[in-house]
């Protein structure tokens, strides 16, 4: 019996040959071929433990737990919103108003930052009363993405040169 393989091939940038690199060393493997294979096994098995209601959690050096967000991983939430949806991004999870480019986050972080009631912020950014309470409701359940998913973006900028540093003078609720 011959042992049949398939030959794959593909082209990557240098970011990506970095990020594979990276990986390399992380999961302290020989190649990237290696790299990517066992990190294709780690993946299968975190998908399916989500898949079937799993949460998962990653300990602390101090010892505490901490819930682990995968975006990639985590449940889509399509049937639960009347008034959000998905957009397609290459990492991007969270979901946006419907006809918006209005991410959910971005009303729910102006109600958080500047207060105010829920018919004022959905005044201020001229959408229904119920879509407003949908964006908060949903930056509520899901504080751990939207927090994952700043830090990427302030990650990402940072590697082209472009400094986000949080505003700390605001007060929060």
């Amino acid at each position: 019996m011959r042992n049949e393989t398939k030959r794959q091939n593909f082209n990557v940038t240098p970011e990506q040959d970095a990020a594979l690199l990276r990986l390399r060393d992380g999961l302290g493997v020989s190649s990237v071929k290696d790299a990517i294979l066992r990190a294709a096994q780690i993946v299968t098995v975190l998908a399916r433990q989500t898949s079937h209601g799993g949460t998962l959690y990653i300990q602390t050096a101090t010892g505490e737990n901490q819930r682990l967000v995968i975006p990639e991983l985590e449940a889509s939430a399509k049937g639960e919103w009347l008034f959000l949806t998905e957009r397609p991004h290459p990492w991007r999870r969270q979901l946006f108003l419907k006809g918006k480019k209005l991410p959910a986050a971005t009303v729910w972080t102006d109600w958080r930052i500047n207060g105010g009631t829920e018919a004022e912020i959905a005044a201020s950014w001229d959408i229904p009363l119920a879509a407003a309470q949908e964006c908060i409701r949903y930056g509520e359940a899901n504080q751990d993405l939207l927090r994952l998913e700043a830090e990427e973006e302030r990650q990402r900028l940072s590697e082209v040169g472009i400094s986000v540093l949080p505003d700390t003078s605001r007060r929060h609720r």
